[in-house]
């Protein structure tokens, strides 16, 4: 149930290289449909990571809520904007 919105960011994320890749190949040449194939797994790599960082402070933060301690809550909020953010 909690991984639903990450299947549906992970589907649009494939929609977008799907059609970038239709783009590029029938507009631009094919250079560049192989420089759009070779950053998927790198954009994909970076994405999953920035996904699961913010996945897990999720879970700490939601942690802290639950016992009711929002000092707590307000830094690991902090941290992982700080982080993600850049």
């Amino acid at each position: 149930l909690f991984s639903i919105p990450l299947l549906i960011g992970n589907l649009f994320q494939q929609l977008y290289n799907t059609a970038d890749s239709v783009i590029a190949g029938n507009f631009i040449g094919k250079e560049a449909l192989a420089a759009v194939g070779s950053s998927n797994s790198l954009i994909n790599l970076i994405i999953g990571l920035f996904i699961g960082i913010s996945t897990g402070a999720g879970v700490i933060i939601a942690q802290y809520y639950g016992a009711k301690d929002h000092r707590k809550c307000q830094k690991i909020l902090d941290i992982n904007g700080q982080f993600t953010h850049r």
